[in-house]
C-alpha cells in the first residue's frame, strides 16, 4: 500500500499548473519546489524547499536571479507561515523588476487575510475546493488528495507596456475562467487598505514576514 503524503510533500493541483503554463507560456522559476514536484511544474529553475532546515530562510533572504523572461509560479503547500513569507518575497521581487509576472496558488485560505495586498491583483476564486497533488514514489505518479481549505489563484501581470498588461490579463481570464470566478482588481500600490490596516493593527503591514 502506498503511503499517505505529509503536508510538506504537497504540490499544486495539476489543473492549476496547466492553466498557469497556458498564461505564462513557460515557467522560469518556482522558488519553493522539489525535483519531484518540478516534474509537474516544469520550471527552468527551482529553489529546493528540502535543502536543509533553513531552506525557507535562504530562499527569502537571497536576491532572486531568474532566467528567461522572469516568469514565476509560486505554489507552496498549505501552511500560513511559509506561504505569507514566500508571497511577500515574490511581491518585493516583482516591485523591483526581477519578477516580470507571477501566478500564485494560495492553498491556505487564511493567507488571503494575512496578505491583504493580494486583492490588488486579478484573481480566480474557484467554484469548488481544489485538490492538491503529491508524488507517490511507490506508484511513480502524481495523485490528488482531498483538500482541507478553499484556495485561490492570483496573477501579478506585466506592468508595462499597457498593451501587454491588457493582453496578459485577458489570457489569465481565458485560462482560469473554467476553474472559477475571475475578479479583475486594479493594481493600487499604496492603497486605502494599507491605511485601514495600520489603523486596526496599530502598525504598518510588514512586507518582509
Amino acid at each position: 500500500m502506498s503511503r499517505r503524503p505529509d503536508r510538506c510533500d504537497l504540490a499544486p493541483p495539476t489543473n492549476i499548473v496547466l492553466a498557469s503554463r497556458s498564461v505564462l507560456g513557460s515557467i522560469d522559476l518556482d522558488p519553493y519546489s522539489t525535483k519531484e514536484i518540478n516534474a509537474l511544474v516544469q520550471s527552468a529553475k527551482i529553489f529546493d524547499r528540502n535543502d536543509g532546515e533553513d531552506a525557507l530562510h535562504k530562499i527569502i533572504s537571497q536576491d532572486w536571479v531568474i532566467p528567461g523572461e522572469g516568469r514565476v509560479f509560486v505554489g507552496p503547500p498549505t501552511g500560513l507561515a511559509p506561504s505569507r513569507k514566500l508571497f511577500n518575497k515574490t511581491l518585493r521581487e516583482y516591485r523591483k523588476g526581477s519578477v516580470q509576472q507571477a501566478i500564485l496558488w494560495v492553498g491556505h485560505n487564511e493567507t488571503m487575510i494575512k496578505c491583504p495586498w493580494l486583492w490588488d491583483f486579478p484573481c480566480c476564486m474557484p467554484f469548488k475546493r481544489l485538490r492538491p497533488s503529491w508524488w507517490d514514489d511507490e506508484l511513480e505518479t502524481f495523485r490528488s488528495i482531498s483538500p482541507s481549505d478553499w484556495s485561490a489563484i492570483f496573477y501579478l501581470p506585466p506592468s508595462s507596456p499597457p498593451s501587454q498588461f491588457q493582453t496578459m490579463v485577458a489570457r489569465f481570464h481565458t485560462a482560469f475562467s473554467h476553474i472559477g470566478r475571475i475578479v479583475f482588481n486594479e493594481l493600487s500600490g499604496e492603497g486605502d487598505w494599507e491605511l485601514s490596516y495600520k489603523s486596526v493593527e496599530k502598525k504598518p503591514y510588514n512586507y518582509r514576514d
